[in-house]
């Protein structure tokens, strides 16, 4: 750096946290007086000192700037970049200047609005500066939010990202709609009239169930947290007493957008009492005839995220989405419009963040599902410890399919197919006759994969008697590539003689029945095939996918500041923060750290322990969930990526809740789930822009050091290190998700880190101080004199300093001048 580059910066934003102690303070450098973009950088403030700074400044900046004035006026740049992203021209006016080259203008109407600056846009490996317009907007029909930059002079488009984040949970089966309708708290129907306090209540699943698969709907009264919505769901003004009696307030309006055309949609109104109860239909019966409960139920959502994440930091010095931010700092303006049952898609959902402006609003549209629910043809009824329904897959055999009869069934003993040689249990001729075919006469018959085709597995089976077979998984395919241990079979082939039905199980839930039957238990089963009828699944009911597409909005405004958008980079791992939201959410007591965890099985169709719509369930049990760091090497981004992310944050949440337990209250409680949601979330503020694997780890162990002084830094390390991101780990260029290298080792080399952990516990025993330090440092420690190693780690993990005291005597002094 030149003196000259960190002389001229300006402070863009500032947020905080209460629990570290630290104020944010986002600053970006500026050449020529023109902010030069995407090099936020985050200075972390603390006790009246600058305690670390996370820069993206550029060297030698004034030496890499093409041009200081533009050739291209602000609107005629806007117009070129409509024409260039195939857009409508349409009327553009500058509405207001504002400070630092910033400019609103309209973008078609008044109510869609541009945000607009002049930058220095960084383009290629040398950084060189390219004096640019910057743009935030919508497009005319929603379906992006653009954050571009185009050349100020050339009218080139440097760069550009999509602010509405497409969460492709399925396939996003678009229709073309006609998008002629803007949305915009100005044309939104105003009822504004105040109307009497009074006991809100709302039909809804309650958030800590996932979907009417786990749970019922329930009448809830006054969910709301008095700190973070003090005048209740439905103000805008600050004053006791509702302004709307429909699913609109401070935080969210929910309406309807089955028409797909994001206009005026209908929202339920609950009258002056503010009931909204509504019956819902299921997925057997059109989901329009049950929009009012959606619609109740994507408001609830949203406003128990707002609710719950403001205990936690996300308030509005740091961004969040108010209408009315009754003098706290932010912008306001901002509430967010949820879309529920919206018909522009099928099989997903979406949510757009734009920068905390003060004019526009973030948005998440939610879609129905027409993916066919999977149903359980296969029950155990003893033993008790394996009891329950299991997923499994009917055979594609033609000729030679039969049927699994409706109810009753079959009801029958399971018996494992011994081969006449060998010890595979494959079922295949060349083994010979079966060693136990007589067992096998008006059984149900497990067999495992491989050796033959699965037509001759079920004919031998047959053959000897059996009433059903059941065919599971194998550990690896032909090519020696292990497999997912939960995925069902395809099981295909031909055999006009077959009379009997056959299933497929996954390789996870044969081996739990060979283990059962090894142990000399009897498995009873049921195979049963009930017909189903099913219209659609309505993603308003899986509170686990809406309180995902609403976490896209909180890593978004907490990374790098509620003024930029820098979560555009390939490893970033908003995906994965995401799945954490939204899986915090339902921990529960009683819950077990092992048990599968799948994202959105209710809107994909899944029974509720099913793997859900990431390629794996969630698990600290790494046969169930096998990611390590170098599976995002291999994990499209930015989904597959993020759920490597959000796997570790998993294991991270039960190491904590291992050590200081579960608290049910999860607005005020002080459990190991509400201290790593804390932690995650001031986590999100550390960082800095377009964040990796390795700097987030970092920000989450910073933040550590800050809240507690490290009380947790080897738990930290020792569950990152234990899926590869351990202190070699490289996460290479932030631009890049392939380049990722794995470590599996953790930081202390000499002392018992528990040991370390237990002393930092009590203060009685232990005290280092002042903390920060000003290069003194002193360690005191309660009665204890002789001989003591003494060693520091960088947040990084590396070893700095290092020494062997042979005398010492209650405290000691360290200069850490010349570290």
């Amino acid at each position: 750096m030149t003196s000259e580059d960190i002389a001229n910066w300006r402070v863009q934003s500032t947020g905080n946290s209460e629990t570290t102690g630290i104020e944010n303070y986002y600053i970006l450098q500026t050449v020529n007086g023109i902010d030069i973009k995407n090099s936020n950088s985050n200075v972390w403030y603390k006790n009246g000192k600058v305690i670390n700074i996370v820069t993206d400044f550029i060297e030698n900046g004034r030496g890499k700037v093409n041009s200081s004035t533009p050739s291209l006026s602000v609107e005629d740049a806007f117009l070129r970049s409509l024409s260039l992203l195939g857009e409508e021209s349409v009327l553009v006016q500058i509405l207001s200047v504002k400070e630092n080259n910033e400019y609103v203008l309209t973008n078609g109407t008044n109510d869609n609005l541009v945000n607009a600056s002049l930058v220095y846009q960084p383009v290629n490996e040398r950084n060189e500066l390219k004096l640019s317009w910057s743009f935030e907007f919508y497009t005319q029909d929603y379906k992006h939010l653009w954050n571009l930059s185009i050349d100020a002079n050339s009218g080139k488009i440097l760069e550009q990202f999509d602010g509405v984040l497409s969460c492709n949970f399925g396939d996003s089966n678009h229709e073309n709609h006609n998008h002629n309708f803007f949305f915009s708290s100005k044309l939104f129907k105003n009822q504004t009239s105040a109307f009497a306090p009074g006991d809100a209540q709302y039909r809804v699943i309650p958030f800590e169930i996932e979907s009417p698969n786990h749970g019922s709907r329930q009448l809830l009264s006054n969910p709301q947290n008095a700190i973070a919505s003090p005048f209740g769901w439905h103000d805008t003004n600050g004053a006791v007493g509702a302004e709307y009696t429909i699913t609109r307030g401070n935080n969210v309006y929910a309406q309807d957008d089955i028409n797909g055309n994001n206009g005026f949609g209908a929202s339920p109104d609950g009258g002056a009492s503010l009931i909204f109860d509504y019956p819902y239909g299921g997925t057997g019966v059109a989901a329009s005839t049950y929009i009012n409960a959606s619609t109740t139920n994507i408001f609830y959502i949203n406003n128990i995220m707002h609710d719950l994440m403001y205990q936690y930091g996300f308030n509005e010095a740091n961004g969040n989405f108010q209408s009315n931010n009754y003098g706290n700092g932010g912008a306001g303006a901002d509430y967010v419009i949820a879309d529920a049952q919206d018909g522009s898609s099928t099989n997903n959902a979406n949510f757009s963040t734009p920068t905390d402006n003060g004019f526009s609003n973030p948005r998440m549209q939610m879609f129905l599902w027409n993916v066919a629910p999977v149903v359980n043809m296969l029950t155990v009824n003893l033993p008790s410890g394996i009891a329950g329904e299991y997923s499994s897959a009917d055979n594609g055999f033609s000729p030679g399919h039969v049927n699994v009869p409706a109810s009753p069934g079959i009801t029958q003993n399971l018996v494992l197919y011994q081969d006449g040689t060998g010890s595979t249990n494959e079922g295949c001729s060349s083994s010979g006759v079966p060693a136990n075919a007589a067992a096998m006469s008006g059984k149900i018959v497990l067999i495992r994969r491989g050796g033959c085709s699965f037509a001759e597995k079920v004919k031998n089976a047959q053959n000897a008697g059996a009433v059903a077979v059941i065919i599971f998984n194998a550990a690896f395919d032909g090519g020696g590539v292990a497999q997912d241990p939960n995925v069902l079979l395809n099981m295909g082939g031909a055999d006009a003689s077959i009379t009997i039905p056959a299933i497929a199980v996954s390789f996870n839930t044969g081996e739990a029945f060979v283990a059962s039957i090894n142990a000399g238990n009897t498995i009873n089963v049921t195979l049963k095939n009930d017909p189903v009828t099913f219209v659609n699944s309505d993603g308003d009911f899986d509170n686990v996918v809406v309180a995902h597409e609403y976490g896209h909005g909180i890593s978004s405004r907490l990374t790098g500041g509620r003024l930029t958008s820098c979560l555009s980079n390939q490893e970033q791992m908003g995906e994965g923060w995401s799945d954490f939201f939204g899986l915090m959410l339902q921990m529960k007591a009683g819950d077990d750290r092992t048990a599968k965890r799948g994202i959105g099985t209710f809107a994909f169709g899944q029974p509720t322990n099913g793997t859900g719509i990431r390629a794996y369930a969630y698990s600290t049990d790494m046969s169930v969930n096998p990611f390590t760091f170098a599976s995002s090497n291999t994990q499209v981004a930015p989904h597959g990526v993020g759920s490597v992310w959000a796997t570790m944050l998993w294991d991270l949440a039960w190491a904590y809740v291992d050590k200081y337990g579960f608290d049910a209250d999860k607005y005020n409680g002080t459990g190991g789930n509400n201290k790593v949601l804390q932690l995650v979330i001031d986590g999100l503020k550390l960082q800095g822009c377009n964040p990796t694997f390795v700097s987030g780890r970092n920000a989450l162990i910073a933040a550590d050091q800050a809240t507690t002084g490290g009380q947790d830094f080897c738990l930290i390390w020792e569950v990152f290190a234990r899926r590869g991101l351990g202190v070699n780990a490289s996460s290479g260029s932030a631009n890049l998700s392939t380049d990722q290298v794995e470590d599996f080792t953790t930081p202390p080399d000499g002392p018992n880190c528990s040991l370390a952990t237990n002393y930092f516990e009590n203060e009685d025993m232990i005290r280092v101080y002042p903390n920060p330090s000003n290069g003194m440092l002193n360690i005191a420690i309660n009665n204890y004199s002789g001989e003591l190693n003494i060693q520091i780690f960088d947040l990084n993990g590396r070893n700095v300093y290092s020494q062997d005291v042979n005398d010492f005597n209650l405290e000691k002094t360290l200069d850490l001048n010349s570290l």
